[in-house]
């Protein structure tokens, strides 16, 4: 299916995650980002591919090879065992064109999809 607009959008993903989560309260379905690739699209934009999967957690996690996101904690700090708490995967691709603002950018256009 495809969905346009940020409520649809929002509302796909939101249903998505609670159908591989389930009802767990304190806990939820998070990306664990594995691989992320970046490359120029166009003249001036850029296409993010990521790829990983989604775990029941509580934060967004990188654990790719030397990537290491500000704010977030390294992932060899923490003891996750990604395979046995595996909910799925996931590969998603961003298109990210220039805004009318020196160095803002926006998503031109977002496909997701979900592998169980």
């Amino acid at each position: 299916k495809e969905y346009v607009g940020p409520n649809d959008i929002f509302a796909s993903l939101s249903n998505i995650r609670s159908t591989l989560a389930g009802e767990w309260p304190p806990e939820k379905l998070v990306h664990v980002v594995e691989k992320l690739q970046c490359r120029a699209h166009g003249q001036d934009g850029v296409a993010i591919r990521v790829s990983g999967s989604f775990i029941v957690g509580n934060q967004f996690l990188i654990c790719g090879d030397g990537v290491q996101v500000e704010g977030l904690p390294n992932f060899k700090d923490l003891s996750v065992d990604i395979s046995s708490q595996r909910m799925g995967k996931f590969q998603e691709q961003f298109i990210m064109e220039p805004g009318n603002v020196i160095g803002r950018y926006f998503i031109a256009k977002q496909e997701l999809y979900i592998i169980q």
